[in-house]
């Protein structure tokens, strides 16, 4: 019976499932199932949704100049497990803002059929934990798109970072299912001569579908 004890206080620590074998003595299966086997290996794919605000700011002719409003994002990254839970990826990752409110001087107007978008790629490292929590780092290049009354324009490339905190849950095998919280910014200077730098920031909350 001692032994007996044992082993089922031994298995309720460890999480596993005490059965009895024939001649009374405590047989330790395990209760966790495959999903606690389960971790980050081979090759990464995953897509995500966002939803949030973007803004970008620049000083053209020493006149503060604002366009800002809800954007959506739209993120992939492909790559594989460089170790145990860990991913290196080539990353694409963006920020679309529909008719943007624009301050200028201090002065806002809504800009009818206009649009503002940026565009960033780069490498991303991703660390997961065992629970599936995970930390990801996107440095990259990056270049603005600004639409306004049917005329385009576009900056010069620079260079931005976005950094994601997430959770994902085991849909089968080889998929998950995650939201996260993201960050990013841009620094880019426009085209032209004497042309102004924009620092541009964006957060969103994005929605994931992990193959790996």
């Amino acid at each position: 019976m001692p032994r007996t004890l044992l082993a089922t206080l031994a298995a309720a620590l460890l999480g596993t499932a005490p059965s009895l074998a024939d001649d009374g003595s405590a047989i330790t299966v395990s209760s966790s199932g495959p999903a606690a086997l389960q971790h980050h290996r081979g090759v990464f794919l995953r897509p995500d949704l966002g939803f949030g605000y973007v803004s970008a700011n620049a000083s053209p002719g020493g006149t503060d100049l604002c366009i800002a409003g809800p954007a959506a994002s739209l993120g992939i990254a492909a790559g594989g497990a460089i170790a145990r839970n860990q991913i290196l990826a080539i990353h694409f990752w963006d920020f679309v803002a529909s008719n943007p409110n624009v301050t200028t001087g201090g002065l806002r107007s809504a800009s009818a059929n206009s649009g503002f978008a940026l565009f960033a790629l780069g490498p991303e490292y991703t660390f997961y934990s065992n629970a599936n929590y995970y930390l990801s780092a996107s440095p990259a290049l990056t270049r603005i798109n600004y639409l306004s009354h049917g005329s385009a324009s576009s900056s010069n490339f620079g260079y931005g970072l976005r950094a994601s905190f997430g959770k994902e849950w085991w849909a089968s095998e080889s998929w998950g299912l995650g939201v996260a919280a993201q960050v990013s910014v841009s620094v880019n200077q426009d085209s032209g001569t004497n042309a102004p730098t924009w620092t541009s920031w964006g957060a969103t909350v994005a929605f994931s579908a992990t193959y790996n």
